[in-house]
């Protein structure tokens, strides 16, 4: 079956499986090259120290990204929900910014999730959109687009030549091991239906989430 005939859930599992088993490979493959090396200074009588704390650091790293991405491989959707979407963005955006960032635009829709993972979807694209632009306003709207119900959060920013690569969760914030939050957001919104998307609008970047409106 191609993939764009795939269910989207099963297509944004797939394609999260494939990012992760890449870059989970990343940090191993460092493991290998250093412990060569320690073993290199091993054999020449030097101190090869610094290559197994390198070794011991990058396998923590693997560790830890195979323990977030065993979470989101093994997510199942609690029961859906009927959701107000202009109720829930609205409070989750007030958490998320303290309040200062009012939701602009109104729907009236509903949709139908599971309703934890629907928030840390929004939560998710509104603070990768405060990290990416600190002390910018971030524009937050809600909008109707065919049969669909839309969030749209806009930043300050440029985006990569291949946004996908945002999805991956090699891309993380400074301090941060890995950058899971588009992952996760891009799978829960494909749990209710939905999807994400990035874009360049001049210099903002505008992430767009869309649900199907549940007909009441």
């Amino acid at each position: 079956m191609a993939e764009k005939q795939l269910p989207s859930a099963v297509s944004a599992h797939r394609d999260f499986l494939r990012r992760f088993l890449h870059d989970v490979a990343t940090p191993l493959s460092a493991v290998s090259l250093h412990l060569e090396a320690a073993d290199r200074r091993v054999r020449r009588g030097t101190d090869p120290s610094e290559s197994l704390a390198v070794a011991r650091a990058e396998i923590s790293r693997a560790f830890d990204l195979f323990d977030r991405g065993r979470e989101l491989l093994f997510f199942e959707p609690a029961a859906a929900e009927s959701i107000a979407f202009d109720d829930l963005v609205s409070t989750t955006a007030a958490r998320c910014d303290a309040g200062e960032t009012a939701v602009e635009g109104s729907t009236g829709g509903f949709v139908k999730s599971d309703p934890r993972a629907l928030t840390e979807a929004v939560e998710a694209l509104l603070y990768n959109a405060l990290e990416a632009s600190p002390g910018s306003p971030v524009r937050v709207a809600v909008e109707r687009n065919g049969g669909r119900l839309a969030l749209r959060v806009e930043n300050n920013g440029r985006l990569p030549g291949d946004p996908e690569t945002l999805f991956s969760p090699r891309v993380a914030a400074a301090g941060k091991n890995w950058g899971m939050g588009l992952a996760r957001a891009r799978l829960f919104s494909a749990a209710a239906g939905g999807a994400i998307r990035l874009e360049q609008r001049d210099n903002r970047v505008v992430a767009t989430l869309e649900l199907p409106e549940e007909q009441r």
